[in-house]
């Protein structure tokens, strides 16, 4: 299952199927033709609003940001990393450090950067974390207003957000697999009234790979572990 699918809890686009006609009473004819009137002019559609805003996440609008995002987070985090590692050279260049008088500041000194890095590595996380949601708020709504606009140029007037069924399911798990089996409330439709496509075009997404490698996810603003030195 795609990890972007993962971040999302599914809602679809439009929420509320029921035709909201209220109960008009017996006998009344002309509220019956009236009801008859709107329930005939429903028509529904259906769209993939996940892979729509994972495309746009993906797309030169996002991800170019989000890249530089990661990488100047993981400046400082590179930089601390080079240190320790010097340190961890030192420490472990001097016969019996752990016993050693002299390796004990540079000892103190690796244990104090570690904490550091730890601290900096869960700031990153958080920021990075920010960064991706604002993303995904922004490339979702872009999706949502794109599609209402085709969905009413074409007289749709609801449109549900779901996987269609012949799409193939990937995940190796129940959970993940039972997500997306929940990403699929439409059964049964008519391809004709998936306007998934049109969307795409619209927002000129075509060309567009998804993936882990198209997502920048957040977890790459992370750095290596670092371990205390250890007497060989």
């Amino acid at each position: 299952m795609k990890k972007i699918e993962r971040l999302f809890i599914y809602s679809g686009v439009g929420v509320a199927i029921a035709l909201g006609l209220g109960w008009r009473g017996l006998g009344t004819n002309a509220s019956a033709t009236l009801a008859s009137v709107q329930a005939d002019s429903v028509r529904i559609a259906t769209a993939d609003v996940l892979t729509l805003v994972e495309k746009m996440a993906s797309s030169e609008r996002y991800l170019p940001a989000r890249e530089e995002k990661v990488k100047s987070l993981r400046a400082p985090i590179d930089l601390l990393q080079k240190e320790l590692d010097e340190l961890r050279t030192k420490i472990t260049a001097i016969p019996d450090f752990q016993n050693n008088a002299e390796a004990q500041p540079l000892i103190q000194q690796f244990q104090t950067k570690s904490q550091n890095m730890q601290a900096l590595s869960q700031t990153a996380q958080s920021e990075a974390e920010n960064f991706n949601t604002t993303q995904l708020q922004e490339a979702y709504r872009i999706v949502i207003e794109t599609t209402t606009q085709i969905a009413s140029s074409k007289g749709y007037t609801h449109v549900i957000s779901t996987k269609l069924p012949d799409n193939r399911l990937t995940s190796n798990n129940v959970t993940g697999l039972l997500q997306e089996m929940l990403a699929r409330p439409v059964v049964k439709a008519p391809a004709a009234d998936d306007i998934t496509e049109d969307v795409v075009k619209e927002l000129k997404l075509e060309n567009v790979k998804t993936g882990a490698a198209a997502t920048a996810p957040a977890s790459s603003a992370a750095p290596a572990t670092s371990t205390a030195p250890e007497n060989k």
